[in-house]
């Protein structure tokens, strides 16, 4: 009853007992923080294990948006090292064997428009490395940036949010990405942000933002 919730709240605040927390369960409308979570971009690994993260991030975000639940630490973390197709062009390759099954794999997972996004974007879908995203809040820094609105117009998965720096963490933020598989995986590892799927030139994000950020 209501004495007794307040009884356990009392002994709570005093210490005498600690509250139990739960362990992998997810917490709804936080934005992932890549350095709590435990990112390491060493992890990220040469082609076929890039591949392989691309596939289990693809998968875990379509159960997420399925069972409509909010992804665990454990879970953005995987979600967190999808990286795009960028330099894997040879998955999409049909006549290399040494890439037979990834190509497989890859025309089972996709949705033929999927498919085609993904191979077309091949040359121009890049990975923003940790060094380069702080190094550029570090000279926004400089300039005397410290909150406001800020827009990644081109967004991947999120990388410049989830390195946002502590004394930025007041911002407001906003981003559109074009790629469909990408923008979901971002919708779910920044949920209080607010990401449009499509591409910008559709979209009314103009003359509202006190800074934009990107590679």
């Amino acid at each position: 009853d209501a004495e007794e919730d307040e009884e356990w709240e009392k002994r709570i605040e005093s210490g005498e007992i600690t509250p139990i927390e739960s362990v992998g369960e997810p917490t709804k409308e936080i934005n992932t923080d890549l350095t709590k979570i435990g990112f390491e971009q060493s992890e990220l690994g040469g082609a076929k294990q890039r591949f392989k993260n691309n596939i289990e991030a693809i998968k875990l975000v379509n159960k997420l948006i399925n069972t409509q639940k909010e992804a665990t630490d454990e879970e953005r973390k995987v979600l967190a090292k999808y990286v795009g197709w960028g330099g894997l062009a040879q998955a999409f390759d049909e006549h290399n064997v040494a890439w037979k099954n990834e190509y497989e794999e890859l025309k089972d997972i996709l949705s033929v428009e999927e498919y085609a996004a993904a191979k077309g974007s091949v040359l121009n879908a890049h990975y923003t490395s940790p060094t380069v995203i702080k190094a550029i809040y570090e000279a926004v820094g400089n300039m005397g940036f410290e909150t406001g609105n800020i827009l990644e117009p081109s967004m991947g998965v999120g990388n410049f949010f989830g390195l946002l720096p502590e004394t930025m963490q007041n911002s407001k933020l906003y981003g559109v990405e074009l790629d469909s598989i990408t923008g979901r995986i971002a919708q779910k590892l920044y949920p209080k942000a607010d990401i449009t799927v499509a591409g910008f030139e559709t979209t009314d994000r103009r003359d509202f933002f006190d800074l934009a950020v990107g590679n």
